[in-house]
């Protein structure tokens, strides 16, 4: 009888979720799906009718806040049709499955912040080009468990990151302005990935593996937790992130590209080292992105027509070396890392050639910055040593500011059109053997604190504009 009684108990606390469970049916002429989401109750079942669902009826993005399925109906196609700037599905509950639709994004197709997503059977498609900066197909924001099958992506790929930002993130490497690079390697080594395509070409997705050689084929390359990884020959173009290198000891990618990217072109994050030879990126947001990664060399890279050109983030004992990077917005960018090195690199026609923000201890050598509209190399409390480079025709040619230690040895400055070098609050830093020509303006600038800087032989074509005698002009 006691047994009995538990069984009854056992069936009783079951069968609310059975009853409860419904099944709504939406329509563009019928009930939307904006409606269906509101009135949905976890483990409920939402089918969509043929038809496109638009903003007319809907409302952007759909948010999904219940663990719910929402496929298509039988035989159906429906097609979702988000708005600009929006995402298409804003995926906040867990255990949450979505099949057999089309959706058409401008912004995000599927942004994703609840664990155990389930998206099969799907096509997502960047539906107009000019939407394609900051264009992502599936956003994977911090979450674990997710299962991609069967899916087709057209013009965009799927982006990996930690979670949205919070009070704990302040010390942290960030992915962008809004996410973390991810502390935890599960966001990224938990997934299943199968049978999917980007731009008609395979998804390569691999995770704790030893030793890994990607498919040069491939239209997407995903590998993380992996001890070696090998890609070579890869074209990863118009993809949302061509690249995604996370949680690896050692990576080697050579005469490999990823044109017209939303997101990133390849992206290296948490390696413990890596080579990046004869890669390039053209017309993408952020090229090659390198962040909290060590000893990553950057060879013969290119970055052009970019907004941001070769990066490093809480990177340190790194090298770019023999690269170029023209018309970007910030052409080699670094921050918050240390004891990193530019080499004989080349930038051309950027906002900024070369911007170093916070960074610690760094070299930049026999590089050549040219034509760039804001600065040339802008130095940003960061105690570089800037060595024998050659600085012309931007509008200002070098600016260094902070009250921190600089080494500006050995360069010349050449018809820099509103200033050569521009100095504020520095101390204790070395200016030798640099040489000015053919600026109309100014050749130096200097305001502020220089304490226990020292300025000797220096060539300069025009007398220096000074702040209460701060330094000598020769």
């Amino acid at each position: 009888m006691k047994h009995l009684c538990l069984v009854i108990v056992a069936i009783l606390l079951f069968l609310p979720t059975c009853v409860l469970a419904e099944t709504l049916y939406v329509s563009p002429d019928g009930m939307s799906l904006t409606v269906a989401l509101e009135m949905c109750e976890n483990g409920d079942l939402i089918e969509l009718a043929d038809g496109i669902y638009t903003e007319e009826r809907e409302i952007y993005p759909l948010c999904v806040t219940k663990s719910v399925t929402i496929r298509a109906a039988e035989g159906a196609h429906p097609v979702l049709d988000a708005p600009a700037f929006v995402a298409a599905f804003r995926v906040e509950a867990d255990e949450v499955r979505i099949s057999g639709l089309d959706i058409r994004m401008r912004r995000t197709g599927i942004y994703a912040i609840g664990d155990s997503m389930t998206v099969e059977n799907c096509r997502i498609i960047l539906a107009e080009e000019k939407w394609r900066t900051s264009s992502c197909g599936m956003w994977m924001g911090g979450i674990r468990n997710a299962v991609i099958r069967n899916c087709d992506f057209e013009g965009c790929s799927i982006s990996m990151a930690g979670p949205p930002l919070s009070e704990s993130s302040k010390v942290r490497p960030v992915l962008t302005g809004l996410f973390e690079v991810g502390e935890t390697p599960a966001y990224f080594v938990t997934h299943t990935i199968e049978d999917c395509t980007v731009n008609e070409k395979p998804l390569f997705y691999a995770v704790n593996q030893e030793r890994v050689t990607a498919p040069s084929d491939a239209g997407q390359i995903i590998c993380a937790g992996c001890h070696e990884v090998v890609i070579q020959g890869a074209d990863t173009s118009c993809a949302s992130m061509g690249m995604i290198l996370l949680y690896n000891d050692h990576v080697l990618i050579e005469r490999s590209k990823a044109d017209q990217c939303g997101v990133f072109g390849i992206y290296v994050a948490k390696c413990r080292s890596g080579i990046l030879r004869d890669c390039s990126t053209d017309g993408t947001n952020h090229g090659l992105d390198i962040r909290a990664s060590q000893r990553i060399m950057l060879e013969r890279c290119v970055a052009t027509n970019c907004d941001q050109g070769l990066f490093f983030s809480f990177v340190s004992n790194s090298m770019m070396v023999d690269c170029l990077v023209e018309n970007t917005g910030q052409g080699y960018f670094s921050a918050g890392g240390e004891n990193n090195i530019f080499l004989r690199c080349r930038a051309s026609a950027c906002e900024n050639g070369i911007n170093l923000q916070k960074e610690g201890t760094c070299i930049v050598s026999e590089c050549v910055i040219e034509g760039c509209t804001v600065c040339g190399a802008r130095l940003d409390w960061t105690p570089a040593s800037f060595l024998n480079n050659t600085v012309r025709n931007n509008w200002v040619g070098v600016m260094a500011y902070g009250n921190v230690q600089f080494r500006l040895l050995s360069n010349a400055f050449m018809g820099n059109q509103g200033c050569g070098l521009y100095l504020r609050d520095i101390a204790f830093s070395h200016f030798s053997s640099n040489t000015f020509v053919g600026h109309e303006k100014t050749s130096v600038e200097a305001y502020g604190t220089m304490s226990n800087s020292m300025w000797y032989d220096n060539d300069l074509d025009i007398p220096a504009v000074l702040e209460d005698g701060a330094l000598l002009s020769k």
